[in-house]
């Protein structure tokens, strides 16, 4: 499919390690890892659902009623409006263009925070924290777009398929400490 805009950002910074005493037990061996991930709409296509054209072929496009199909406060249960769309006449095909339509983008943010603690020359002492979707942000999918649907324009499914809008986009925190030796 047509993803038009990406941006994607990782990165690591570390603090130094300072020469005062007090300020490189606090201080020193940090390291701050972000991961953004930014996308536009994906696009689809809605369909009829039905065999309007007797071509005996399925996902077949309706006619594009109004303008703007998308009402004017987009929710999960209503990012496209029914009353935009009409069947085609029977043995026809409708007017509509594949992928035209704009389902919701992603935003994502994962985040991990740890320090390295030297225990003797050879052993050290990793504390690490980790939160994926940080902001906690519904990354919803495309919505139902076949007409003769009774969930058509609705947001089902998160970004990864999963059914239900929280199953796959919660936030996830985690702590981990890892000794070497």
């Amino acid at each position: 499919s047509d993803q038009r805009q990406v941006f994607n950002l990782s990165a690591v910074a570390q603090t130094p390690k300072f020469s005062n005493r007090l300020l490189r037990m606090l201080a020193s061996d940090w390291q701050f890892s972000p991961i953004m991930k930014i996308r536009s709409a994906q696009f689809f296509t809605v369909t009829t659902g039905v065999d309007n054209a007797l071509s005996g072929e399925g996902g077949q496009r309706p006619n594009q009623a109004l303008l703007n199909p998308y009402p004017a406060n987009q929710t999960v249960s209503s990012w496209i409006l029914a009353s935009a769309f009409t069947a085609p006449t029977p043995g026809t095909y409708g007017s509509l263009s594949p992928y035209n339509m704009k389902g919701p983008g992603l935003f994502q943010v994962d985040l991990a925070l740890s320090r390295t603690f030297r225990v003797r020359e050879t052993q050290s002492l990793q504390v690490r924290a980790e939160s994926f979707n940080l902001p906690n942000h519904m990354n919803g999918s495309v919505p139902i777009a076949a007409t003769n649907s009774g969930a058509f324009g609705q947001i089902q499914s998160d970004i990864s398929g999963t059914s239900g809008l929280t199953a796959g986009d919660q936030r996830i925190i985690q702590f981990a400490m890892k000794y070497t030796f």
